[in-house]
């Protein structure tokens, strides 16, 4: 453990490292979950109180007592879904989600054991059993107290479920080179004239030119060709007058690929 990462070697002897998710992370997608459960408690008891009233005041006509009763089973039904609702919602998501509820979905975190495999029915259980210990006295106090002292930043359903909570890297998918003509290629006996740091050069130009400005693209190409240009005279070679300055610089780093 070193600071806020989590540092793992499967059974494989594969190195991983994760990042913990800490309490910020974690409170927000608390609060989504809280707010998506309350939505849907306030439509049940919306649903079933006016049920309720419904059967009641039909109940009346037909039976002299049977409105009480059927109050008292709707109440019961609601108060079991509620309870459902409460406990069952994470068990839920996070099997199904491989270990996101929406809030965690939203808030980029991730559930997973000790040993970075995707939570199972049991790891659920016992970590959202828990619950029941880390929300006393309230507001999570228990849960948020563990978390910042643990050295994983777990909470006590996780340490009795051997789970970890952590964040979600988002990386971008590398960028590809834009394809050559063939007609620009430059041939290998041609292309000896440029050092690696010349490659490099035209690479890295052609996978920022789509995010500079139409004015900086054209002159850092130009100064860049200029370069390439003057690379090869010192061979005794020359580009065809046809050649681009982004086309020279193309032509370079897909020769040398």
């Amino acid at each position: 453990m070193i600071g806020d990462s989590y540092d793992l070697r499967t059974p494989e002897q594969v190195d991983l490292q994760y990042d913990l998710a800490g309490l910020g992370s974690r409170s927000l997608a608390m609060v989504i979950d809280m707010l998506i459960q309350g939505a849907v408690i306030l439509a049940l008891a919306v649903v079933f109180g006016l049920g309720a009233a419904l059967l009641a005041l039909n109940a009346r006509s037909l039976f002299n007592d049977a409105s009480s009763t059927i109050v008292i089973v709707g109440v019961a039904v609601g108060v079991l879904l509620v309870f459902l609702l409460g406990w069952g919602y994470f068990i839920f998501f996070e099997l199904t989600w491989n270990g996101q509820s929406p809030g965690k979905r939203v808030a980029g975190i991730r559930v997973l054991t000790a040993r970075g495999e995707p939570v199972t029915l049991v790891h659920s259980l016992v970590r959202n059993i828990l619950r029941l210990v880390d929300i006393l006295p309230s507001s999570y106090m228990v849960g948020a107290v563990t978390i910042l002292l643990s050295g994983r930043s777990q909470r006590l359903g996780d340490m009795a479920a051997g789970t970890v909570v952590v964040r979600e890297r988002r990386e971008e998918l590398p960028q590809t080179l834009p394809l050559i003509d063939p007609q620009f290629a430059l041939p290998d006996w041609i292309a000896r004239a440029f050092t690696a740091e010349d490659v490099v050069l035209a690479r890295e130009f052609l996978l920022r030119a789509p995010t500079l400005a139409p004015m900086q693209r054209y002159e850092l190409g130009e100064k860049i060709a200029k370069r390439l240009h003057a690379r090869l005279a010192a061979a005794g070679h020359t580009v065809p007058g046809s050649v681009t300055n982004e086309g020279l610089l193309a032509s370079v780093a897909a020769v040398r690929a």
